[in-house]
């Protein structure tokens, strides 16, 4: 135990010595620490990185020169999944009563996975009013299907 003198050596007054209980002070701290340590590894398996497209901060700024590569956007809207590219061709999955055709949307994103193998990145556009959950199931899916390099933005001038 560690303890602290507070003087008072002499002259009839009273010792006032204190003890300090130090063992259930460690046993807090590793606590503590242990706590810290299970949470990080944790957030770091659960995390979805998505990058959202904003605007430039510098209007004056030159823009930069059109990307010549089609752009592969998912659309979540209130009626389902639209899968469509900037070409023009689009893929409509209604919902199924009232949840999302995610096999159907799952099978699609496999098709264009197999007509551009090294494509990794697409755009989810959520509508007004989509649930945050059926927005991030779709990210879920996209990620999973080896598209890892997922931007998320509101879909306005995409297309």
């Amino acid at each position: 135990m560690g303890g602290i003198d507070t003087g008072g050596g002499g002259g009839g007054k009273k010792e006032v010595d204190q003890e300090i209980p130090l063992i259930p002070f460690i046993d807090l701290l590793f606590c503590c620490i242990m706590f810290l340590l299970a949470t990080a590894v944790w957030n770091q398996l659960a995390r979805i990185s998505a990058n959202q497209q904003t605007p430039s901060p510098n209007p004056d700024a030159e823009p930069q020169e059109p990307d010549d590569r089609v752009k592969l956007i998912l659309q979540v809207q209130n009626s389902g999944y639209v899968l469509a590219s900037s070409a023009g061709d689009n893929i409509t999955i209604p919902k199924n009563g009232d949840a999302y055709d995610v096999e159907e949307l799952r099978a699609k994103l496999q098709q264009r996975r197999q007509m551009e193998p090294n494509r990794r990145d697409i755009t989810v556009a959520p509508e007004d009013g989509v649930l945050y959950s059926d927005v991030v199931a779709a990210m879920d899916l996209v990620v999973g299907e080896g598209f890892p390099q997922m931007n998320l933005s509101d879909g306005a001038g995409l297309l």
